[in-house]
């Protein structure tokens, strides 16, 4: 009766992880932008114009986990990291070798800015804008950071 397999639950399960893998990959458009950890980032220095000034704060993670900064006057923008900025573990961000983590107090340089300021902010679609509506930069304002390092 020809090639008859016996039946395994490696061959049924092999492709139904791939399928589902497919979906996942599917799901990501590729680039990196920012969604895993919540981490958007300036490729340069100065890529976003704006006067630059001093920051202190706390990093604050939000309950959908948008990384803020508390300035401890009632502000809390969206924080936009400095170039090279990475997720960490813990829901932190890692720059130059630090880790940074929801509750660090922190220090740093950089420009205060509204969402539409930024390289295609006011457009849902792009790098700066799908980030910062979700994490409505819009009305929170957003602190870009050039540099930063820990308070203390």
């Amino acid at each position: 009766m020809g090639d008859r397999r016996s039946w395994s639950p490696a061959r049924v399960a092999a492709p139904s992880l791939l399928l589902a893998a497919s979906l996942l990959v599917g799901c990501s458009d590729g680039d990196d932008d920012g969604e895993a950890g919540y981490v958007v980032r300036q490729s340069s220095v100065g890529e976003i114009p704006g006067a630059r000034l001093e920051f202190a704060g706390t990093v604050t993670a939000l309950d959908d986990g948008c990384l803020m900064l508390d300035r401890g006057d009632g502000t809390m923008p969206w924080i936009v990291w400095p170039p090279g900025a990475a997720p960490g573990g813990g829901g932190g961000v890692v720059v130059d070798a630090e880790t940074y983590l929801p509750g660090d107090p922190i220090r740093g340089t950089g420009t205060l800015a509204v969402l539409a300021d930024l390289p295609g902010g006011a457009h849902d679609d792009t790098y700066f804008g799908r980030q910062g509506k979700r994490c409505d930069a819009d009305s929170a304002g957003v602190a870009v950071l050039d540099s930063i390092a820990p308070a203390g």
